[in-house]
């Protein structure tokens, strides 16, 4: 009997998608999180995304978090709670605009984030030990320049 061919065909092909291979790298490196650290410390990954960008980032707003990071407002607003509700996390007023809260890790918060981190680090080694350090600075270089033109395209908007 003849194979039929079916009515609908893929548009995308997963094994020729850039997009499609960055959001599976994604999550075949943030799969080990949760049993790590995610149990232990109670972060899920927003939180750790979250702490990692603030920790970079000091006195960043919760805002600016959302417009950086693409995560949208509730999920990084609940991401905030949670860390604050923690003692990992402190809001500070701003004297020119009362409205805006910046965001500080806390003495708690630094120590949960640079036991994370320092596995982060090491893994990242890891992984990238396949590349040579001018792919690797392509591969930067080209992931800045995507996310840069995914914000100009108005991929980040809520």
């Amino acid at each position: 009997m003849p194979k039929r061919r079916p009515a609908h065909q893929a548009l995308l092909h997963t094994d020729q998608s850039p997009f499609y291979q960055v959001w599976v790298l994604t999550n075949l490196t943030a799969k080990p999180f949760a049993t790590t650290f995610g149990r232990r410390f109670h972060l899920n990954l927003n939180d750790w995304r979250i702490m990692l960008t603030v920790a970079d980032r000091p006195g960043v707003t919760a805002q600016e978090l959302s417009e950086y990071t693409g995560l949208d407002k509730m999920s990084v607003s609940r991401a905030v709670r949670n860390l604050e509700a923690q003692g990992r996390l402190a809001r500070q007023g701003n004297e020119a605009d009362r409205r805006l809260r910046h965001l500080f890790l806390t003495d708690e918060g630094w120590a949960v984030y640079e036991e994370i981190a320092r596995n982060a680090v090491q893994r990242e080694r890891d992984l990238y030990a396949s590349l040579s350090p001018r792919d690797l600075a392509a591969f930067q270089r080209l992931l800045m320049k995507l996310s840069d033109r995914a914000r100009s395209l108005g991929y980040d908007a809520a």
